[in-house]
């Protein structure tokens, strides 16, 4: 029975709230509220952007092939000589032409193109018998 008594109660307080607005915002608050958020914000700073050229840009990587070219003189310049003076062209030439007479020599050549002539032929027959197999079809 108590609590019929309390929702009874509960009941008439909101039977008289019906069609009204309970809740009241303090006066001049919405004019200000524009305001006080503005004022909260803390404004933007702008950074100025550096603008970087493409001549900025290229520069590390002109650097780089320039100390890599640059490398590449200085080795071409120190071990062309170097190996030259261990194997002179003269001696090497003449150290095949000790070992290889012209006669031994033109044997080989002309055993290598009659052997690179049997291949070419060998090929080129499967080559026309695959061509001629495909035509049938």
């Amino acid at each position: 029975m108590l609590i019929n008594k309390k929702m009874e109660q509960n009941l008439s307080k909101l039977d008289e709230l019906k069609g009204k607005n309970p809740f009241k915002v303090p006066d001049g608050y919405i004019e200000g509220l524009g305001k006080q958020i503005m004022a909260a914000i803390p404004e933007e700073t702008y950074k100025k952007v550096k603008i970087i050229s493409l001549r900025d840009r290229i520069r590390p990587w002109l650097y780089l092939a320039s100390i890599f070219v640059g490398l590449l003189i200085i080795l071409r310049i120190v071990i062309n000589p170097i190996s030259q003076e261990t194997h002179p062209q003269d001696e090497t030439s003449s150290f095949f032409q000790t070992l290889v007479s012209e006669d031994l020599l033109q044997v080989i050549l002309d055993d290598d193109l009659e052997y690179l002539e049997f291949i070419e032929d060998l090929y080129l027959d499967i080559e026309f018998a695959e061509v001629f197999d495909n035509l049938a079809y």
